[in-house]
């Protein structure tokens, strides 16, 4: 290889890279990718509430490429430019570079769709932070009938609401790939219910493509979800959605990566099947209240 082009060739296999290390930490996954993968991912770059890279995660993305192109223009300075330019006059140059900048347009889908979303998640939380006092007593209680579902949980059993007649429910719409909202729902679900035993929690996927019923059992595990608690599905996208429709729960899903912007509510269904109350990213403590008052309401009615 004449040294014209060893610069030229350097910057290519820098690109490929960079490339292959930025597609490692955007790439779209599906919602239950292998562990090493994952684990691989979080220890590479980490991950804040967002689902974007911590502060270290984007100095190895951004710092390390750069310092090894600083190297290189000290090494070659005004060499590199006329490396660059013989190279692309030859046919297998203008398809690598081709081939090249297409792979960067492709990856900055990818980027700016998950920052996309992650503003767009911010707003929700930020608009819906747990609230620590305690419920108001003057918090709207509903009274209408809870739209009913047909859906498949974790274990390939059937789940509607009239399973559960008698005790109260609590549902949510989730799903799988979330790094960000989902997680927190989840977590304050499990912090209340555990000392609600007779509480049932139903968690619909906002995401039946990637969460069918064959994947649940592995998101059940990660999510670590106790006895007792359904994640839902269903064989076809469309019995999903329904459901999604029915609770009039506002999403929308990136073509890019699938990532679902939604807001984190919480519904409380009575013991009689009542939809009994709608929260917006409750603490555990609204929850338990208003578990409380169903089943209080209940045991008064009979």
């Amino acid at each position: 290889m004449g040294a014209p082009r060893l610069p030229a060739v350097v910057l290519g296999l820098w690109t490929v890279s960079t490339l292959g290390w930025w597609a490692f930490a955007f790439m779209p996954l599906p919602s239950a990718p292998p562990e090493w993968l994952s684990a691989a991912r979080a220890a590479c770059f980490g991950s804040v509430e967002s689902g974007l890279p911590a502060a270290y995660g984007w100095m190895l993305l951004v710092l390390a490429p750069a310092s090894f192109l600083l190297a290189a223009v000290v090494l070659w300075g005004a060499e590199i430019g006329a490396s660059l330019r013989a190279l692309l006059r030859s046919p297998v140059g203008l398809v690598a570079a081709g081939l090249l900048a297409l792979a960067a347009v492709v990856e900055g889908g990818w980027v700016v769709a998950k920052l996309e979303a992650a503003r767009a998640t911010e707003t929700w939380a930020v608009a819906a932070r747990p609230v620590e006092e305690a419920l108001p007593e003057a918090y709207p209680r509903q009274s209408t009938l809870a739209p009913d579902l047909a859906l498949v949980d974790q274990h390939g059993e059937p789940v509607g609401l009239a399973r559960f007649r008698g005790r109260p429910v609590v549902l949510s719409f989730v799903f799988g790939h979330c790094q960000t909202l989902c997680p927190l729902v989840v977590s304050s679900i499990k912090q209340a219910a555990p000392e609600r035993a007779a509480a049932v929690v139903l968690l619909v996927t906002l995401d039946p493509w990637r969460d069918t019923p064959g994947t649940l059992a592995t998101i059940a595990r990660q999510w670590e979800l106790p006895q007792g608690y359904h994640l839902l599905s269903a064989r076809t996208g469309a019995d999903v959605l329904r459901v999604v429709e029915a609770y009039r729960v506002p999403h929308e899903r990136s073509e890019t990566t699938g990532d679902i912007v939604h807001p984190p509510l919480v519904f409380l269904i009575d013991p009689e099947g009542r939809l009994a109350y709608t929260f917006s990213n409750p603490s555990p403590g609204w929850i338990r209240e208003g578990l409380d008052r169903a089943r209080r309401a209940h045991v008064s009615a009979r």
